[in-house]
């Protein structure tokens, strides 16, 4: 199964081969511990861009944000259970394995569509490597 280090190498890759010149970088949002009792971190607030959702060392799903009105907590929201004191309430739906962290890349608000080019790569990369992105 993939790890971060993976991921995030393949981030690298992407912006290296994919992207133009001149373009503002990713922001990479470090793992985040569900249920860590912090507010979620402030890239995650702001910004549109892809997520990473791991259990332990092993790599559970992408996904992307790249709504209008939606930044990268709201998709985290709608996977996970989070009280107001950002305690852990719990995964929303099945989990081949328990959640326990997070990490993200914020894209820049006015190339907000690379999210999606990001996800679609990552995800071409680690077909197989993916146990829950075919959940329905």
């Amino acid at each position: 199964m993939a790890d971060l280090a993976t991921v995030q190498q393949l981030v690298s890759e992407f912006e290296s081969n994919f992207r133009g010149q001149g373009l503002e970088p990713f922001i990479y949002v470090k793992p985040y511990m569900l249920g860590c009792g912090d507010c979620w971190p402030e890239i995650t607030t702001t910004r549109k861009g892809i997520y990473a959702i791991f259990s332990n060392d092993t790599l559970l799903y992408i996904g992307k944000v790249t709504g209008r009105t939606r930044v990268i907590c709201h998709r985290l929201n709608d996977h996970f259970i989070v009280p107001s004191d950002f305690s852990y309430g719990g995964a929303k739906g099945i989990w081949s394995k328990e959640p326990t962290h997070f990490v993200a890349w914020g894209v820049p608000d006015a190339s907000f569509f690379e999210a999606s080019a990001l996800e679609e790569f990552l995800i071409d990369r680690l077909k197989g490597e993916l146990p829950d992105n075919s959940r329905k």
